[in-house]
């Protein structure tokens, strides 16, 4: 060997920011996964207790997200703000503070509401694919589907099944839990969009796209 020659080695290397941020996802997932299943034990308990249809549907719901955050894919650009994370990781549990009202009956048309929001969120779902997330990042742009319409489709999902649940579930508790989660969902869209936005591609859309959260409002 060459006196100036540079020792060769071959251990197998790893992007240590990647595996951060695997880490962090795994971590994520495993909280996620252990504060819906304490939802759903309460929901799914109001429900063999009362059979009410809204504890049914608002379960299916959440068991829907929780699925899909799951199998999410790894971002392409992920915000790393403290305030970010933070207004993320509150819009997504905040949901799990919605508590059975007791047992009143459900009104047909809070069911239709709860629906029509479940019905919105798989298409929702289907039109984001394996796109969705906690915090603010870039999965892909996504422009078809429900996003030909509104550039945060999920969140109107959200507003909507939510929604019919407090008409179905009617208390103080639950009616500041909705406003609390429509204010979060408001903050994520707008740290999404600051991101997003960084992307020549998405400030192309929100030029063909101009509503957010609900065409012709928001």
């Amino acid at each position: 060997m060459s006196a100036n020659a540079t020792p060769s080695f071959s251990p197998t290397e790893i992007d240590l920011p990647k595996f951060k941020r695997q880490v962090w996802e795994m971590c994520t997932n495993i909280v996620l996964a252990a504060f819906f299943f304490r939802f759903a034990w309460i929901q799914g308990e109001a429900f063999f207790t009362w059979y009410r249809l809204s504890t049914f549907l608002i379960l299916v719901k959440v068991s829907t997200d929780v699925f899909f955050y799951l199998i999410r894919k790894p971002p392409q650009q992920v915000s790393f703000s403290l305030y970010d994370w933070t207004v993320g990781l509150m819009g997504t549990y905040a949901v799990i503070l919605f508590m059975p009202a007791g047992h009143t009956h459900d009104s047909l048309f809070g069911q239709i509401v709860q629906c029509t929001g479940l019905g919105l969120q798989i298409f929702a779902m289907a039109s984001l694919n394996r796109s969705i997330g906690v915090v603010a990042a870039n999965r892909g742009i996504k422009t078809g589907g429900m996003y030909r319409w509104v550039r945060h489709p999920l969140y109107l999902s959200y507003v909507v099944a939510f929604g019919g649940y407090l008409i179905n579930q009617t208390s103080y508790w639950n009616a500041g839990v909705y406003a609390a989660c429509i204010l979060l969902w408001l903050l994520r869209i707008m740290a999404e969009e600051r991101l997003l936005t960084q992307d020549d591609n998405y400030r192309e859309y929100t030029q063909r796209v101009r509503w957010k959260l609900i065409p012709g409002l928001v």
